[in-house]
């Protein structure tokens, strides 16, 4: 049987339009829709991504996929000639690259490829939201004009003064998931509006803060990898502060981006315990006590840290999920009325195997880019 469904793969891949295809194009097909990829195209994906022309750059394979919507990933066929292979992709995410148009790297092995077939993963149900929606749902909740994207969520229109996002670095929605099932986050897990949604790719903590702020993709924001900590679009924070209002992050020893019109208090691990979370969260309460401005911003980072050494599911994880979770709780309870909270991961994470790390982050795996966004307001 199994035979006999590659051959029907192959066919398919063998009656593409010949007429559309370059002897050394690659076909692209996600979820049944194909696309002709140039050398141009390589070219274009590769001079975007690499920031750096002086350095060595290796190109993963999960940019082609991501720039024709890929969002996650369950499995890739490619296609050589007559001969097809099959890869689950959470396995080999990591150690694909793209080389040049048909050339790629897997595991160290070299493939020319004519097709590459995509089975996608991700959600059980339709998902309307992403982090990018965030910024608009801001600027609607505080009346102001913010680009033309409408956030898609509904806010009652005059009872908002205040919006507070509180950002779960690292803890994603499988990880959200498997905390809620065993009971660890008695607050995140009861309060507000959960939405499902998408982070972008690549899943990493300046990349999403890039998508975040400006409300637009990594595609569109000019962000593509790690290493850029400015926009070069219009974002959330200046049309705020360009509004006559005020913003405030508290941080924890120091900002994955540039927030130039923004208050930021940095926290630091100031008692020495390997962890920003309890500064943070006694900054924030100062932050309160004094009267927040109009947006207000508080960065744990505790989770995707002890996720990175220990990994995520780990005792240590559990241990930090339940205080933030807890940390999160008191703080809302001391913000004014007319608030709006929002709360949201940037991405979630994987377990690995490394000699410097158990947990990590930066795969189109349902893993890494499954978010989620809640809503509560007082």
């Amino acid at each position: 049987m199994k035979r006999f469904l590659n051959t029907l793969l192959i066919l398919s891949f063998l009656g593409l339009p010949a007429c559309a295809k370059a002897s050394n194009d690659l076909v692209l097909s996600i979820d049944g829709q194909e696309t002709i990829i140039t050398k141009a195209i390589y070219q274009e994906i590769e001079e975007l991504v690499n920031v750096n022309d002086e350095k060595d750059y290796d190109l993963p394979l999960e940019y082609l996929f991501y720039q024709y919507d890929g969002r996650v990933v369950d499995e890739i066929d490619i296609l050589q000639g007559e001969s097809l292979t099959t890869f689950q992709w959470k396995e080999i995410a990591d150690s694909a690259f793209w080389r040049d148009v048909s050339k790629l790297e897997i595991n160290g092995e070299e493939y020319m490829v004519d097709s590459i077939n995509i089975r996608p993963d991700g959600f059980d149900e339709p998902v309307e939201h992403s982090i990018m929606d965030i910024a608009p749902l801001t600027a609607e909740a505080l009346g102001i004009s913010f680009g033309e994207k409408e956030s898609g969520f509904s806010v009652p229109s005059g009872s908002v003064e205040h919006v507070v996002w509180f950002f779960l670095d690292g803890f994603g929605y499988e990880q959200f998931q498997a905390a809620e099932k065993d009971g660890l986050i008695p607050n995140l897990s009861t309060i507000g509006e959960f939405h499902t949604a998408y982070t972008v790719y690549p899943p990493k903590t300046s990349t999403a803060t890039a998508a975040l702020l400006s409300g637009l993709d990594s595609r569109q924001n000019g962000v593509w990898a790690t290493g850029i900590r400015n926009l070069t679009v219009p974002g959330i924070i200046d049309a705020v502060v360009d509004s006559g209002m005020k913003v405030l992050i508290v941080e924890g020893s120091s900002t994955p981006f540039n927030y130039p019109a923004a208050e930021v208090t940095l926290s630091g691990d100031r008692d020495g315990d390997g962890s920003t979370d309890d500064n943070v969260f006694r900054n924030a309460q100062t932050a309160i006590a004094e009267g927040i401005p109009s947006l207000f911003l508080v960065h744990f980072h505790g989770i995707d840290n002890v996720g990175h050494t220990y990994g995520p599911f780990s005792q240590e994880w559990e241990s930090k999920v339940s205080e933030v979770d807890a940390m999160v709780e008191q703080l809302i309870e001391q913000l004014p009325e007319k608030t709006l909270v929002v709360i949201f991961p940037d991405h979630g994470m994987h377990s690995v195997v490394e000699d410097s790390e158990l947990g990590n982050h930066g795969n189109l795996i349902l893993d890494d880019m499954g978010i989620y966004i809640i809503l509560f307001q007082k």
